[in-house]
């Protein structure tokens, strides 16, 4: 999958995650940018990814991501990875 095309797929969860479909994010974007980006949501991120891609995170993984690039990278990563 072209990397663009992930952007686009994951920043369409986030529109979702945070009901806002006119929310746009980078690879840098991080919860201190995002109003409502708790730990509630971040769950549902991964959650939502988790499905989305068929793919599971595991604790150490999760507590290792700090922006949306991290996120990108590891999905990617999962996503070779099976």
């Amino acid at each position: 999958m072209k990397d663009s095309l992930l952007m686009k797929e994951v920043n369409e969860v986030f529109q979702e995650v945070f009901d806002d479909p006119k929310l746009i994010i980078t690879k840098e974007t991080n919860a201190s940018q995002i109003e409502n980006w708790d730990s509630f949501a971040q769950i549902n991120l991964i959650v939502s990814f988790e499905d989305k891609y068929n793919i599971k995170f595991d604790t150490k993984e999760i507590s290792t991501l700090t922006c949306v690039g991290d996120m990108i990278e590891l999905i990617k990563k999962k996503r070779v990875g099976r």
